[in-house]
């Protein structure tokens, strides 16, 4: 499978809300997952939901010692061609859940 070279800015992605195929909000993207490839980093993970703002303010989901549920979507899984509109490229079924 080949991958086309995509460059987009981190921060015009943190905040989005991603759209499922439907159109339906499925949570917004809070943290972004990376490799590093040689010199490079190469996107591997998108985190959806309020279980990804917990886990990104690590310190507030212990005191609040609640596990609000996350979506984990591969790089492949999020489309992201219009970085003020990220869409889902497959089924929210799909996508890992996590608790």
């Amino acid at each position: 499978m080949s991958r086309k070279v995509r460059f987009v800015h981190l921060e015009d992605l943190l905040g989005r809300r991603v759209l499922a195929e439907d159109g339906r909000p499925v949570g917004r993207i809070e943290e972004i997952r990376a490799e590093r490839r040689g010199d490079d980093y190469e996107l591997t993970q998108y985190l959806l939901g309020p279980g990804a703002l917990v886990e990104r303010l690590s310190i507030v989901g212990r005191l609040l010692r609640r596990n609000p549920r996350m979506y984990v979507a591969r790089w492949d899984q999020i489309d992201v061609t219009a970085p003020d509109r990220p869409r889902l490229t497959c089924p929210v079924e799909e996508l890992e859940v996590r608790r």
